[in-house]
């Protein structure tokens, strides 16, 4: 064998052993389970859109997941988000191609302090097939869904298709009232995870996204997963920041309220603000009930802005409904009132945190107890 020869097979044998190198480097890569054990958060961005649309989107979102303490963090992020293209230069984030994905993480860096090295994309019809590998979803209907055919008042059963409809029925098909809708949708599979949990192993994670875009790996999903399914919590919010001509921008103000509102509770452990706003109704013909339950509720510090008589249908039962994302405050009303059932219709523009509807069960719990 010649040595120009010797030299070609070298250089061969150098480069299968690379490539075999690096197959197996990102077969058994977990960079999740590294940040777990360096006890860092894990920020993934989710982007979202119906459609394929020239690799760009209209839906975002960073998914924070505190390994120490397994809570779990969302904030929305308006689509028109200003990203720094380098320079003077300026885009909103929904016109950006994903091969530009670093100057989004590096504006996410700047503005928020955190770092998002992982991204999901995915599209409507990936979302229809989530769904129905998860067997759908129970969501409680007040009056969030009017356009949607054969829904009525309380729970109704949602498969993958039914989703995407509840998501895009929304007026003025606002982003804003989607995040809305996608909260309810991501709070009720987070409170029945029980539910799930049978479905949970590593090849039913790799069958979830199989068609969907992403750079975190099957075993990375698989780590992400396993952490949701533990006790910790679940906050949502919008991003803080404000419009500059038609791009939505952060300064230190906004940073600020977000760190102190939103990160704390997710990194501190931080328990739920004592001062939650509560809106009451009577949802029962018996008149006094909501008086009652308000100077319950105050003697242990919550705000009860409103309380009156329900316009709903009546209820058997007594319901928490999550307005506001924040799960603590939930799990508090619930603590002090001992009403068990808890709904999510999640609206940003209400003032209250919770609302309660009281059911008939209610009215025997006042009733004197019998010697």
């Amino acid at each position: 064998m010649n040595k120009k020869r010797i030299i070609i097979v070298s250089i061969g044998a150098l480069v299968a052993i690379g490539v075999i190198y690096n197959v197996y480097s990102c077969k058994t890569r977990n960079a999740v389970e590294q940040l777990i054990k360096d006890k860092k958060m894990i920020n993934v961005l989710v982007a979202g859109g119906n459609k394929y649309h020239d690799n760009k989107h209209r839906f975002f979102s960073i998914v924070s997941v505190n390994p120490i303490n397994n809570k779990i963090g969302i904030t929305f992020v308006p689509p028109t988000y200003r990203i720094k293209m380098g320079g003077s230069d300026f885009e909103k984030l929904e016109n950006i191609d994903f091969i530009y994905f670093d100057r989004i993480r590096e504006t996410l860096r700047e503005d928020l302090k955190l770092n998002v090295p992982f991204y999901v994309k995915l599209y409507g019809d990936d979302v229809v097939r989530i769904v129905n590998l998860l067997e759908g979803v129970d969501l409680f209907v007040l009056d969030q869904a009017k356009d949607i055919p054969k829904l009525q008042f309380g729970v109704n059963y949602f498969d993958g298709d039914r989703i995407i409809k509840y998501i895009n029925s929304v007026p003025d098909n606002s982003i804003y009232i989607k995040y809305d809708r996608v909260s309810d949708i991501l709070f009720s599979l987070y409170d029945k995870k029980e539910h799930y949990r049978n479905l949970f192993n590593s090849d039913f994670i790799e069958e979830m996204f199989k068609s969907v875009k992403t750079n975190l790996l099957p075993q990375e999903l698989y780590e992400l997963g396993r952490i949701a399914y533990q006790d910790g919590g679940l906050m949502a919010t919008l991003l803080p920041g404000g419009f500059d001509k038609d791009l939505y921008i952060t300064d230190d103000i906004s940073y600020r309220i977000y760190e102190k509102e939103f990160l704390q509770s997710i990194i501190l452990d931080k328990k739920a603000d004592p001062t939650i706003k509560v809106r009451l109704l009577n949802g029962t013909n018996v008149p006094g009930l909501a008086r009652k339950m308000r100077n319950i509720l105050m003697r242990d510090g919550v705000n009860v802005l409103e309380f009156g008589t329900s316009l709903y249908e009546q209820q058997d039962f007594s319901m928490i409904i999550n307005r506001r994302g924040n799960y603590e405050a939930v799990k508090k009303i619930s603590e002090i009132t001992g009403i068990n059932h808890v709904y999510h219709i999640i609206d940003n523009t209400e003032l209250n945190n919770v609302m309660i509807i009281i059911g008939k069960d209610y009215i025997s719990e006042q009733q004197p107890k019998k010697q």
